[in-house]
């Protein structure tokens, strides 16, 4: 929802640490490390019948090379007394054994922290939002083959104007209470999403991404009346979105969750538990050490779901995620990077290691406004002075992540990965220049720099090392550390002042010169990353800056009907946002490493967090 800023997105929020992905342009931090998630859709094709339309999702195949020990057995016979001498150089027994302590019908899986809420609407991180995955079902579902798939509705139509979009609803679906499952339930949903009382930082999508109609003025406050908003209920059966300009995108939104339906005239059961549409309903909470769920008897797929249960582990450091695993309690999980060697070379561990493709990219963020970073060329310098390949090589000690140094990452429509003008690769050389441009120099030393970032995961060491390599190139650092919510309170307040230019507090409070931050992608459309995150007025970016010549680009792309001309327009913005302004600093793209048991077949689309009732268990 992380997200996110990935928690989404949340916002879930790294290089392998913790990103919490917040969903939307709200949501997606990313706890990238410890909650293994993400953020939503992707529905390709207009057309009066459910979309058949299949985009493939890329999966790395990773090849563990693990070393070979011939065994030698040598005979030796002699008269008398006979005697034989065996020598030999055994294989050896691989330390790790897979196990599974869990019951045939159940799915152990971790997460970093309790859920902050229990609904689509609430959802403000990771966590929360894989967990409403599970107990809510919107309109379509992603799959990992990279399909979109009828869920909550069976197709959609577009006008010919591009401006108006009709859905047509599942006739068989209830809630879990028996009750069919309407149209006005959507309606209710993502009017209770735009309501600012909410909190729901997606609303951005709706408002400023999709322009549906009235949504920004319901959204702001601006009018109390949901109805103004443009989707309605047809009838029970059909639902009505109406777009203020075309937007040939909107049709990759409809998987997300905030196009989750919701019931107004009842949260919770007298018996506590939620009233959901998913395929799982709430079976047990146990703060701060598990959530578990069982299969929803009421949901229409319900003979097709895959595990009948499902508990969720509070583990939130990767140490302990790791542990459990290895003892068969978890049968998904990540692990910290010191044990990557461990991974490798153990035959039954690289049986079992997965990597992903997970469209995002984690970044350090610079204050445009308080403090030495204020000045672009200094900015320039310390984009320069950061070798990403040694961040993944040396300090995470996974090469098959992939450093970054634009913010599209490969595979989606208008990358720039390939293009080296783009963004400033490592330079010392280069860092130098900068550094006397900014004014720095022998008689003239850089004053500290703050870089906030939050301690989960691998961040320490991860930032650690991109700190000493700005102090290498004559930028010294403060490293300040705090826990994620604190982390992500602070950058919160602080994203405000500076937008506002409210420099006394912005100065005493946000001294900040540099922060971390990633973002899983919702949709595979640059905007999911260049409108959402990083234009001037979003919720989820705290550098401060502001850029005219961006939000135009931004402004024209959204308007623009043909595909190539959209992209270039995208493409322009990226150089404004990295080379121009140099308001934020690729580190490395995202990708999903895990461990999955032997026998656990899973399903991971490439946005969002996984649907579950998809994952299959064998013997």
């Amino acid at each position: 929802m992380d997200s996110a800023l990935a928690a989404c997105g949340e916002p879930a929020v790294i290089l392998q640490g913790v990103e919490v992905t917040m969903t939307h342009p709200v949501r997606r931090w990313l706890f990238l490390s410890l909650l293994i998630l993400a953020g939503a859709g992707l529905l390709a094709g207009c057309s009066s019948r459910p979309s058949q339309a299949v985009e493939k999702t890329i999966e790395r195949t990773v090849v563990v090379t693990v070393p070979v020990v011939e065994t030698r057995v040598v005979v030796e016979t002699r008269s008398v007394p006979q005697t034989v001498v065996v020598t030999a150089t055994p294989t050896p027994t691989p330390a790790y054994v897979s196990r599974i302590n869990v019951p045939p019908d159940t799915l152990t899986y971790p997460i970093a922290s309790e859920p902050s809420a229990l609904t689509p609407q609430g959802a403000i991180d990771d966590t929360s939002a894989l967990i409403a995955q599970q107990l809510y079902e919107g309109l379509f579902n992603l799959r990992a083959d990279g399909s979109t798939i009828p869920a909550g509705a069976i197709g959609f139509k577009a006008s010919d104007d591009g401006k108006v979009y009709t859905v047509t609803l599942r006739a068989e679906a209830k809630w879990s209470d028996g009750k069919p499952v309407t149209a006005q339930h959507f309606v209710d949903g993502i009017c209770r999403a735009l309501e600012p009382a909410t909190g729901n930082s997606y609303y951005y999508l709706l408002t400023d991404i999709a322009r549906i109609t009235g949504a920004k003025a319901f959204a702001s406050g601006n009018t109390a009346d949901c109805k103004k908003v443009g989707v309605k209920a047809v009838d029970d059966r059909t639902l009505q979105f109406s777009l203020e300009q075309p937007a040939s995108f909107f049709p990759k939104l409809l998987s997300m969750q905030i196009f989750f339906p919701t019931r107004v005239d009842i949260t919770r059961t007298v018996t506590g538990g939620l009233v959901n549409n998913g395929p799982y309903t709430l079976a047990e909470s146990v703060p701060g050490e598990r959530l578990a769920l069982r299969a929803n008897p009421a949901y229409w797929n319900a003979g097709q779901v895959g595990p009948k249960r499902i508990e969720f582990k509070v583990v939130p450091e990767l140490a302990d995620q790791f542990a459990q695993y290895k003892q068969g309690d978890l049968m998904v999980a990540e692990f910290p990077s010191e044990n990557t060697a461990q991974v490798s070379s153990d035959p039954n561990f690289a049986k079992e290691l997965r990597v992903l493709v997970r469209p995002g990219v984690s970044y350090l963020g610079l204050n445009t406004q308080v403090g030495p970073t204020k000045n672009v060329a200094l900015r320039k310098a310390i984009a320069s002075a950061i070798d990403r390949k040694k961040l993944v090589e040396e300090v995470l000690k996974q090469r098959w992540h992939v450093p970054a140094q634009s913010v599209v990452p490969p595979d989606i429509p208008g990358s720039q990965a390939k293009d080296p003008s783009i963004g400033f690769p490592y330079d010392p050389e280069a860092a130098k220049k900068f550094l006397a441009e900014a004014g720095y120099g022998p008689d003239k030393p850089v004053p500290p720099v703050d870089l906030w970032i939050n301690r989960e995961g691998n961040n320490e060491s991860l930032f650690r090392a991109v700190a000493d390599m700005l102090e290498k190139a004559g930028i010294p650092v403060r490293l300040n550390t705090s826990k994620w919510p604190v982390y992500r309170g602070a950058l919160e307040a602080c994203g405000g002042k500076l937008k506002r230019a409210d420099a006394a507090q912005a100065s005493a409070e946000c001294d900040y010169g540099l922060y971390r931050m990633g973002w899983v992608m919702d949709y595979a459309d640059p905007s999911a990353l260049l409108d959402i995150v990083f234009s001037p007025k979003s919720a989820f970016q705290y550098t401060g800056w502001q850029s005219k010549k961006y939000e135009e680009l931004l402004a024209q792309a959204l308007a623009e009907k043909n595909e190539a001309k959209r992209l270039e327009l995208y493409k322009a913005a990226e150089k404004v946002l990295l080379n121009e302004e140099v308001a934020i600093v690729p580190l490395q793209y995202y990708d999903r490493t895990l461990l999955v048991k032997d026998g656990v077949t899973l399903d991971y689309p490439l946005f969002g967090a996984p649907n579950l009732q998809y994952w299959k268990r064998g013997n």
